[in-house]
């Protein structure tokens, strides 16, 4: 259910001063890396990836020079209830034991707006590889950004889940899985 983090990492090209290349990070006390599941449309599983790490070399003037690479911890969901975490780690769900990792690489960064960004990129769950789309978007002041302080953003993307064989004979949640990243990045 890794979608994510290197969703995050793509609103930050925006006309900024030519800087080849800077090295962000998430800042791990301001930064969530959580999934939503719905049933019906209603929302029926959260949980959010205690562990996760992120290589972030950012292009400011040319995004499409960025890479973002995010590896999660698939063992360190928490999800409200020792039952639940169980039940996602195991076998039927991430297989934790076997998978200890789910990986997002990207491979092409795309400015759609003035705060935006498409973030396209490889997914890696219980070892099997998809295309995976993440949507970013700046939340902060993007001068104060310029200047070195803290870049707070928002990002998402969803999947589903037999295209990694994720719970084939689970029917209480939908297909659909969403990952979503909110928080701040710094230098």
């Amino acid at each position: 259910m890794a979608k994510l983090p290197a969703l995050v990492v793509a609103a930050l090209f925006f006309n900024w001063p030519a800087i080849a290349q800077t090295s962000w990070r998430f800042d791990r006390g301001a930064t969530d890396i959580s999934f939503v599941s719905h049933r019906f449309g209603a929302v029926v599983a959260t949980g959010r990836f205690e562990r996760y790490e992120g290589t972030l070399a950012l292009d400011f003037d040319d995004p499409a020079k960025s890479r973002i690479k995010v590896t999660l911890d698939t063992g360190s969901i928490k999800a409200g209830s020792s039952l639940m975490d169980g039940f996602i780690t195991g076998a039927t769900m991430l297989d934790s034991a076997r998978y200890p990792t789910a990986s997002f690489a990207s491979e092409s960064v795309t400015r759609t707006g003035e705060r935006s960004l498409e973030v396209r990129g490889r997914l890696t769950i219980r070892s099997i590889s998809q295309p995976f789309t993440v949507t970013a978007v700046v939340d902060g002041d993007i001068d104060k950004a310029r200047r070195g302080e803290a870049l707070p953003f928002h990002a998402s993307g969803s999947f589903l889940r037999p295209a990694f064989e994720i719970g084939r004979d689970v029917n209480i949640v939908d297909d659909q899985v969403e990952v979503v990243i909110k928080g701040r990045l710094s230098r």
